[in-house]
This record gives C-alpha cells, structure tokens and sequence, in this order.
C-alpha cells in the first residue's frame, strides 16, 4: 500500500556556546507547530549525551503538510542556524516535487518509500 506520509530527521550540530539559546529557539518552534499545524503526526527533539548534537523526529500526513510547516517555523530556522548547522537531513517518503525541492534545498537526502506497516 503506497503511503502519502513523510518522516524525516534532522540532525543539527550546536556551535560553541550556543546551547541555551538553541534549547530556547527550539522550545519556541516546539509551540508554533503544536498550536499551528494539526497534521503533523510527530515532532519531537533529542540531545546526544554531551548536548553538542541535537536530533528532530518529524512525521508528516503529506507533502502538503510539509510545506506548510517549512512555511510556520521558516522565521524560526535562520534562528537555530544561527547556534548550529544541519549536518545531516534524511527525508523518507515520497514528497511531491514542490516538497522535494524544498528539503533539497535544506540539503536533504531523500530515501522514497518502498513497503511497510505501521501499527
């Protein structure tokens, strides 16, 4: 069965001295997609032990839903890049070609769905 879901991680790389106000920008996009984009399935944040990398879980309904929460957290992500760098950006799904360029344009490496479940 062909699903229309998109998942995706991010991995950012905190520069020197800019945990806590990454924590707090972060907290911020944390709000703005909770109160602003009801189809996004998932959005959640990690820190490795040492708190120099931090990884976004993202679960979208669709391409759609996608755009529109690059265009709710698009005045809050030159903010994150200002105390880190996305090093790593997987994207897994099959986005429609507006979506698709839009996390190529963030660096993203696409990996288009195949098969599966989810329970």
């Amino acid at each position: 069965m062909m699903t229309n879901e998109i998942q995706y991680t991010l991995e950012w790389t905190i520069k020197p001295g800019g945990l806590e106000a990454f924590k707090a920008i972060a907290n911020k996009a944390i709000k703005l997609v909770q109160a602003n984009e009801p189809d996004m399935k998932g959005y959640q944040w990690y820190f490795n032990d040492d708190e120099s990398k931090c990884y976004t879980a993202e679960w979208q309904l669709n391409s759609e839903s996608l755009l529109a929460h690059l265009q709710n957290v698009g005045d809050v992500l030159p903010e994150l890049l200002g105390h880190s760098n996305i090093t790593r950006f997987e994207v897994f799904g099959n986005p429609n070609p507006q979506a698709l360029e839009a996390v190529k344009g963030l660096g993203a490496q696409v990996f288009g769905y195949f098969n599966g479940f989810t329970r």
